[in-house]
């Protein structure tokens, strides 16, 4: 009998890698939709200003941020630094109407 088989599957986890597995966690999710907010932020950041990369890069942010208040408690979602604000241009004035009030999407 092979030793790989004879072993339950959670003998065999890689104990850095628990994470995967569990995609629909909501505190895994949380984690992964910081990360991708991290990275739009540097994006953001290191397109040059007004360009269309860096009102790109803004909007994702601003999409993947929605995402993560979403999972947060409210507690947790209030104490969010501030997004930058969105380059000229970014938004039509019903989408800044919609963010001045707090209204997400859906």
């Amino acid at each position: 009998m092979d030793e790989k088989a004879a072993l339950p599957e959670e003998a065999l986890r890689r104990p850095w890698h628990g994470a995967s597995d569990r995609g629909t966690d909501p505190a895994v999710a949380a984690i992964r939709l910081h990360r991708a907010e991290v990275e739009a932020l540097i994006a953001f950041r290191r397109a040059s200003p007004g360009s269309e990369d860096q009102a790109r890069a803004w909007r994702r942010l601003a999409a993947l941020r929605e995402k993560r208040v979403a999972l947060l408690p409210a507690a947790d979602a209030a104490r969010l630094p501030p997004l930058p604000a969105a380059p000229a241009g970014t938004l039509s004035a019903w989408q800044k109407l919609r963010r001045r009030l707090g209204l997400g999407r859906g």
